[in-house]
């Protein structure tokens, strides 16, 4: 099974895959707004602590990509995934799964 995040613009909910290209995810500023970074895909806590610094995410969903569908859980209003902010972008971080905080 693979991880998968999605996030909501406007009405539409864009699915973020290991490999998704072109995306954004929002990451959460100090003063309570998101700034836009472009989506990196995931990495494990080992490289993140190494590649970047912590960051909160804003997505709606986190899904296990099973054989034949996405199995979704939505993510309570108030809580982020855990991120890592490079100068290239953001990651989501795992272990064996995705840490909301």
């Amino acid at each position: 099974m693979h991880i998968v995040l999605a996030r909501h613009l406007n009405k539409r909910l864009i699915e973020l895959y290991a490999n998704t290209q072109g995306e954004t995810v929002g990451v959460l500023r100090k003063d309570g707004s998101y700034e836009y970074r472009p989506w990196l895909g995931f990495v494990d806590r080992e490289r993140a602590l190494k590649s970047g610094k912590p960051v909160k995410l804003l997505v709606s969903r986190v899904g296990q990509q099973g054989e034949t569908r996405v199995v979704w859980k939505d993510i309570p209003k108030g809580r982020h995934v855990q991120g890592c902010l490079t100068s290239s972008g953001a990651y989501a971080v795992t272990d064996w799964n995705i840490r909301l905080v």
